[in-house]
């Protein structure tokens, strides 16, 4: 599952609003705002991977661990 909340603070640490986000993804500003709210949980790879390639992020890093 994508960690919403994670990709909230990176995005606002870069200074990135979520339309910088979709521009940068191709994914619509609805669907990063969904993602971020926990409304959507669970996207496909290649979303997860345009995300943390505009975020600078490793993969790891915006996937909630389960224990």
């Amino acid at each position: 599952m994508l960690n919403g909340l994670r990709m909230r603070e990176v995005r606002l640490e870069k200074g990135y609003t979520t339309k910088d986000v979709s521009n940068l993804t191709c994914i619509s500003k609805s669907y990063i705002e969904e993602l971020e709210r926990g409304e959507k949980k669970n996207p496909s790879f290649n979303k997860v991977v345009s995300i943390a390639r505009a975020l600078g992020l490793r993969i790891d890093d915006l996937v909630l661990k389960l224990q």
